[in-house]
């Protein structure tokens, strides 16, 4: 969709015989680079260059940002000896090196940064400290600390501020850096901020290092940290992208319990899988959670889970969960309003059968299907009169089933 569109605007500029400018030409090379979609960015670079446009410095920095993206370091690098080149750019190639482990390259491109007074700062440090942290290289962990420390970009004793480094490397996605700064002052015993354990929550979650943001909320949890609602979000969401099962189950409960509403359809993927298990009780505990936080799965979930309790024989369930789904003033859809009116009837509950059917007729949630079940089931009650009401607001309606079915429905006022 968004290279169609694209496509459109670039012919009606030529068509126009416009020349964008450089700095739009960047703002839309730099939307594109943000999307996977490298060979549309690629393109539209080419067509931008036709056209006459002249890249500028935050030009060629999105172009080794598309290089690194590629992996094609060895073309970011020969721009660089170009003399295409500014601390941005260094950065760049510098972080896309560390994240494959180079780091005798990632240290010499330091050096050439030093040698072009491109002083490297906070960031362009821990791209490297936290490669070596990713892949436990203690030679380079060790120097380059060493080499912060002198440049005044950490604290020459690092645990008087481990708060404030954590939060920073966090801050930049340097995770596993993070990490090791918070190994060191649970180690060393040291007592960290609640939004230090947010920050840190928060990065294993966008990261999808389940494991590691699955640990640190039990911290959290066990401790009773506090921290901001982003963090819980970006959890709720890794975690229902996850495979279901006992430990996501349990997480996701605790989750929705505290407030936290995930996404509808990640959350009824899970549900649905438990149900396609058998797994009642989990599903049950957790649609009740949900609903009574204000948040309805998909239909499909309250459908299966309405269809068990029919079948079960626990009606009174499926009517207790209809109240509460009343209160919010949310309806079910009507495949499973259809299964608990037939379920009603079963059970002989005609008062509450004609008190929900009375919600669905609000919420203008009926179909022939629904009338042909409040009809017979009234018919068979010997609710002659109240059948009968009901059949003509059908026919006004417009909604007569078809002349077969017809034909047995009215026969039960025979």
């Amino acid at each position: 969709m968004f290279s169609i569109r694209w496509s459109k605007h670039v012919k009606k500029i030529r068509v126009l015989g416009y020349v964008p400018s450089t700095r739009s030409c960047n703002a839309l090379l730099d939307a594109l680079q943000l999307t996977d979609d490298v060979k549309l960015a690629w393109k539209f670079y080419a067509a931008a260059v036709r056209s006459g446009i002249i890249p500028d410095s935050f030009s060629w920095s999105l172009i080794v940002r598309l290089l690194c993206r590629e992996g094609n370091l060895k073309s970011a690098v020969r721009l660089l000896n170009l003399g295409i080149y500014s601390a941005a750019i260094y950065n760049l190639i510098i972080d896309c090196y560390c994240k494959n482990g180079n780091f005798s390259t990632a240290v010499d491109l330091l050096s050439e940064m030093h040698s072009k007074n491109l002083t490297p700062g906070f960031g362009t440090y821990s791209s490297i400290l936290d490669g070596a942290c990713k892949f436990g290289d203690a030679g380079v962990i060790e120097m380059i600390t060493r080499d912060m420390v002198a440049r005044k970009l950490l604290p020459a004793v690092p645990s008087s501020n481990y708060d404030q480094i954590i939060q920073n490397l966090c801050s930049l996605g340097k995770i596993y850096a993070a990490e090791m700064f918070f190994d060191k002052a649970r180690d060393e015993k040291i007592k960290l901020r609640d939004a230090s354990c947010g920050c840190l929550l928060k990065a294993f979650s966008k990261d999808g290092r389940v494991k590691k943001a699955i640990s640190m909320y039990s911290t959290i949890s066990e401790r009773g940290i506090t921290v901001d609602r982003s963090s819980i979000f970006a959890l709720a969401d890794l975690i229902c992208k996850e495979e279901p099962s006992e430990e996501v189950y349990k997480l996701l409960k605790d989750v929705v319990e505290r407030g936290f509403n995930p996404c509808a359809l990640d959350v009824s993927k899970i549900i649905g899988t438990l149900s396609n298990e058998g797994r009642w009780k989990e599903v049950e505990d957790l649609v009740t959670v949900l609903v009574e936080k204000g948040f309805i799965p998909d239909s499909f979930c309250c459908c299966s889970l309405v269809e068990h309790y029919c079948s079960d024989r626990r009606i009174d369930l499926a009517v207790t969960l209809h109240h509460k789904i009343e209160k919010l003033g949310r309806c079910f859809d009507v495949t499973t309003y259809n299964l608990l009116l037939n379920g009603l009837f079963v059970e002989r509950r005609i008062e509450e059968a004609t008190r929900v059917f009375d919600y669905m007729r609000q919420h203008n949630v009926v179909t022939t299907d629904s009338f042909s079940i409040m009809i017979r089931g009234l018919c068979h009650e010997k609710e002659l009169r109240k059948a009968m009401v009901i059949h003509d607001e059908m026919l006004r309606m417009g909604l007569k089933p078809d002349k077969a079915t017809y034909k047995r429905l009215i026969s039960g006022f025979v």
